[in-house]
């Protein structure tokens, strides 16, 4: 999220501030995660909960910053931090201003645009030329969505996503709404603040009833001419490559890449910070746990190459024959003539 912030008015409205090693000259351009910081850029970091300092990925991500500025609990040496006594709260208070200092002019729609008068337009939307949004559409603050899209009956798309030219939201689908994110801490689940937003490409097509979260400091991506099938959710950070098609039920946790031109069927559950290739295949009722390399095709509960699988079905078709052999071979043999009719069959 772009902030534009010099450090001493980020110092003030931030709540006990222990200690600040970055530079007091620098303003802040914007808040995102470890990974992708520049130097003009502040970080968080946020623990697990109460039990947590830093776990090693949270670790290498902090020493591997470029970040200009890194909000946290604890000193970090050989890092510009502001060190706080409770960085939740802290990410709070400034995610807070921010917001209140956010103003937006009044909504611009191109003349050959399409509103249905029951739809509602928020400050600051842009909605471009041939654009349509259908009954009871609701379109938040700061929404831009490109030519020739077409935004249908109850679709909601909230706080300064976008929508790519030509792409399509379907009936009830909600884009952008806070991603699942939370601190566990002896008090319970504290809620974390999600600031992202949702980026979707040119030619999309989103299903009915899909959910897609924002990220919690950049973008979720949908890249140009994936299509979703209803019933879908997609959870904060994710980034989908162009040309995907992805069916109904599925759910992609946080995190996960996916390259271009995958196919995923319906009922797919993939897991947190998973990578999939470009190209990949996953048959439908698959659980996705580990990375999946480009072109692969898997299936199963583990995911798994899919001609293992084949096999193992194969054989599991078998099982209730082997097991009858095996247990007439484990039946003691008292006669000369059962022991002449178990291994030569007459």
């Amino acid at each position: 999220m772009n902030i534009s912030l010099p450090l001493h008015t980020i110092l003030a409205v931030l709540p006990d501030v222990k200690a600040c090693t970055a530079d007091q000259s620098l303003v802040l351009q914007a808040i995102t995660s470890l990974e992708n910081a520049g130097v003009t850029d502040l970080a968080i970091v946020l623990d697990r909960g109460d039990a947590s300092v830093f776990d090693p990925v949270s670790l290498k991500a902090v020493e591997n910053s470029c970040a200009g500025a890194v909000l946290a609990g604890c000193d970090i040496p050989g890092k510009p931090t502001i060190v706080v006594a409770d960085v939740v709260k802290a990410y709070d208070a400034l995610t807070t201003y921010i917001i209140q200092q956010c103003h937006y002019d009044a909504a611009t729609i191109a003349p050959s645009a399409t509103v249905h008068p029951s739809a509602v337009i928020d400050a600051g939307v842009v909605i471009g030329n041939n654009a349509v949004v259908h009954p009871l559409a609701y379109i938040g603050r700061g929404v831009v969505i490109g030519n020739g899209a077409i935004i249908h009956p109850g679709a909601k798309i909230l706080s300064r996503c976008l929508v790519g030219d030509g792409s399509i939201i379907h009936a009830n689908a909600v884009i952008g709404s806070d991603g699942f994110g939370y601190q566990v801490s002896s008090q319970g689940l504290r809620k974390l603040t999600h600031i992202g937003i949702v980026r979707i490409g040119k030619g999309v097509e989103i299903g009915a009833s899909c959910m897609i979260d924002r990220a919690m400091f950049n973008e979720t991506r949908i890249g140009d001419g994936t299509k979703i099938d209803n019933g879908v959710h997609i959870a904060h950070n994710v980034s989908i490559g162009a040309s995907c098609a992805i069916l109904a039920q599925t759910g992609i946790a946080g995190s996960v890449v996916i390259g271009n031109g995958c196919q995923i069927g319906g009922q797919v559950a993939i897991k947190d910070h998973v990578t999939i290739g470009d190209g990949a295949k996953i048959v439908s009722k698959s659980a996705v746990m580990h990375n999946i390399a480009a072109g692969e095709t898997v299936c199963g509960i583990p995911a798994i190459p899919f001609t293992q699988w084949k096999r193992i079905s194969v054989s599991l078709t078998k099982l209730p024959e082997l097991i009858k052999l095996a247990k007439q071979y484990a039946a003691p043999v008292t006669t000369a003539k059962a022991w002449w009719q178990r291994f030569f069959g007459v």
